[in-house]
């Protein structure tokens, strides 16, 4: 949680046109900390308790109305090099893709149940 609120608060400051959007979601509180992401991928059964909850949800993230600046670009090699030194990034990103996949199966799998 606290990467995609870190790099939410980075773009958004900056105005980088792009989505922001957070994943690999194992309880209700993580996503509801993150409320206010510009995309949230959420697993099945998390969005049933979602669903099943009377909790009221606050937007817990909003864009920034700090002074923009546009920093230095990055060169690909420089940006891999930074992206490897943080291992818990590194490893996130990698286990959120794979779960994703699982997840957009069973999501699919139960849209198409309800046909």
């Amino acid at each position: 949680m606290k990467s995609v609120r870190t790099i939410y608060e980075y773009y958004k400051q900056h105005r980088y046109q792009t989505v922001i959007m957070g994943a690999s979601f194992r309880k209700v509180e993580q996503i509801l900390a993150l409320a206010g992401c510009d995309r949230l991928t959420i697993a099945p059964n998390l969005l049933e308790e979602l669903k099943q909850s009377n909790q009221p949800i606050e937007r817990k993230l909003t864009p920034s109305t700090e002074g923009f600046y546009q920093p230095a670009p990055l060169a690909e090699a420089e940006f891999r090099w930074l992206h490897n030194q943080d291992a818990m990034a590194v490893e996130k990103l990698a286990e959120g893709i794979r779960l994703f996949a699982v997840d957009q199966q069973k999501l699919e799998d139960m849209l198409i149940a309800q046909l």
